[in-house]
C-alpha cells in the first residue's frame, strides 16, 4: 500500500507532489535566505553537493561568510524551537566556528501573517547548544529572549560585496 497524492497513510492531506518533508522544507528555507540576502545586495553562492556544514556563502565587502540555514522548527510555547546541530551516526553535534560563521534561522507561520523573520546568529553565540528557542512574540521569562538581539541582524554580516 503506497502513499498517493491524495494524502498520507493516515488520511492526512499532503502538498501536491508529496514534498512535505524536512529536506524539502530546508531547501525552501535556503532559497528564501539566498533571495533575501541577494535583495540586500550580498553576493550569494551555493556549495556543490551536501558535503559542507554550511548551506550558503555570502559575499560581504571584506570577506566571505559561511552560513547554515535553518527553517523555524516546531512551535514551542510562545516561540519556535530550532535545531542548531548536525547529525552523525547516532549523535547530534553542535556547529563550531571551524565549520560555519553564522546560523540563519527563519520563523514564519500563521501568527506572522505571511511574514518571515530572520535571525542572523554568530556561531559563537550558540555556545555549543544543540537547539535554541526563538520568541518573536516575547516570552514570559526574560532570560529566554537571549537570541532576540539577532532578529533581522543582517548588519552583523557587514556591507554587501562590491559589484
Amino acid at each position: 500500500m503506497g502513499i498517493g497524492r491524495e494524502g498520507g497513510r493516515d488520511g492526512s492531506a499532503r502538498r501536491p507532489g508529496g514534498r512535505d518533508n524536512s529536506k524539502h522544507k530546508g531547501s525552501i528555507a535556503e532559497l528564501q535566505f539566498m533571495l533575501d540576502a541577494a535583495r540586500r545586495g550580498f553576493g550569494v553562492a551555493k556549495p556543490f553537493g551536501d558535503n559542507e556544514r554550511y548551506d550558503v556563502v555570502l559575499d560581504a565587502a571584506r570577506r566571505l561568510w559561511r552560513v547554515q540555514v535553518k527553517g523555524g522548527g516546531a512551535v514551542h510555547h510562545n516561540g519556535f524551537a530550532v535545531r542548531t546541530c548536525w547529525r552523525t551516526t547516532g549523535k547530534h553535534m553542535p556547529y563550531t566556528p571551524e565549520q560555519i560563521d553564522f546560523l540563519a534561522a527563519v520563523v514564519e507561520g500563521r501568527r506572522l501573517r505571511g511574514r518571515r523573520i530572520w535571525y542572523v546568529i554568530p556561531v559563537r553565540a550558540l555556545g555549543g547548544r544543540l537547539h535554541i528557542n526563538l520568541y518573536p512574540f516575547g516570552s514570559r521569562k526574560g532570560s529566554e529572549e537571549r537570541f532576540e538581539k539577532y532578529r533581522e541582524a543582517w548588519e552583523l554580516l557587514g556591507e554587501p560585496g562590491l559589484r
